[in-house]
């Protein structure tokens, strides 16, 4: 992403921009930054036009970008999330893709799209033509630096180890992240230094958190913490399905890592070849100290075998669940 900060800081544009991925929070960031600079806030009336739908016409699209730009170097075309570079509008892709090729200069047009099918003549075409970029997750230490200067910017003192536990209990969702990050300064209006007590007062969690915490309190053979995790999250409407789901997907998690490690991976190794965050690998690799490589294949199946019980009727998923709890905290 250095090459779109640089465009933006210099105001050297390409005429077309693909933006895609899955990091909502910093599309939408780079969406603003790129309408900023290319468009003077007064003259965005008359020279900047957006396009949300799906079912735009091409037409209007192709109309809109030949109208010459007023009192502005450049007039702003974005179309977000329209499914022409993935979901196969094949006319209006094909008319578009063609036209692209005599955009005028005088006209920048900025695609923004969750997902997009890199096989299309548009795709190529954009490619060869423009400036393209796959705005993904942070990596773990910039999105420290990011939660350090969030707070440091609103005059908030923070260490590393307060980020990484608010990443640990929020996920790593920035616009969650924000909103999360948004309370805690709030809260703190007579003691600038954030402490973990702070963040376990005011932060929500995510259900992975709780989850976390569950298989936690399993491996370390605490059973009424375990229960109490189970029973609130019912509480807050998750149901047995989920619960299920997502203790399998962790104990996956587990044993994965475990495997990894005995194979001399390190941690960084292990998080680069699961596609997860260092600090999840570490407290994985924590967790699985407390099982054997046998028992983790074990419970893994048992959930299997509790999915299809519960899909079938044959089982009560609330009581099915619990008794999987009770049994690997105690095993």
């Amino acid at each position: 992403m250095k090459v779109l900060d640089n465009h933006i800081k210099n105001k050297t544009f390409s005429n077309i921009y693909l933006l895609f991925g899955d990091e909502e929070y910093l599309k939408n960031s780079y969406e603003k930054q790129l309408t900023n600079a290319i468009v003077d806030d007064n003259l965005k009336m008359m020279n900047f036009d957006i396009f949300e739908s799906k079912n735009t016409n091409i037409s209007q699209i192709i109309d809109t970008c030949n109208t010459l730009p007023f009192v502005n170097e450049y007039r702003l075309i974005i179309l977000k999330n329209s499914g022409l570079l993935y979901e196969g509008r094949k006319d209006d892709t094909n008319k578009l893709e063609q036209y692209l090729h005599s955009l005028p200069k005088t006209t920048i047009i900025i695609f923004i799209e969750e997902k997009i099918d890199k096989k299309l003549k548009l795709f190529k075409t954009i490619s060869n033509l423009g400036t393209v970029h796959q705005i993904g997750n942070l990596s773990e230490n910039d999105l420290i630096d990011w939660i350090l200067n969030l707070f440091k910017d609103n005059n908030k003192t923070i260490t590393s180890k307060e980020a990484v536990y608010i990443i640990r209990n929020v996920g790593s969702n920035m616009e969650i992240l924000l909103n999360e990050i948004n309370k805690l300064i709030s809260f703190k209006t007579n003691n600038n230094k954030i402490a973990i007590n702070d963040i376990d007062l005011i932060c929500t969690k995510s259900i992975e958190s709780k989850i976390f915490d569950l298989i936690n309190f399993m491996a370390n053979k605490n059973i009424d913490k375990a229960i109490q995790v189970y029973q609130n999250l019912l509480t807050n409407k998750t149901s047995p399905f989920v619960i299920l789901n997502m203790i399998y997907r962790q104990f996956k998690l587990i044993l994965q890592t475990k495997y990894l490690y005995n194979k001399n991976y390190n941690i960084s190794s292990i998080a680069s070849e699961l596609t997860t965050r260092d600090f999840i690998i570490k407290e994985a690799l924590k967790q699985s100290k407390n099982f054997s490589i046998k028992i983790l294949l074990q419970v893994l199946n048992e959930c299997l075998i509790i999915d299809n019980n519960i899909k079938t009727g044959q089982v009560n998923d609330i009581m099915a669940v619990e008794l999987l709890i009770i049994k690997y905290a105690t095993i």
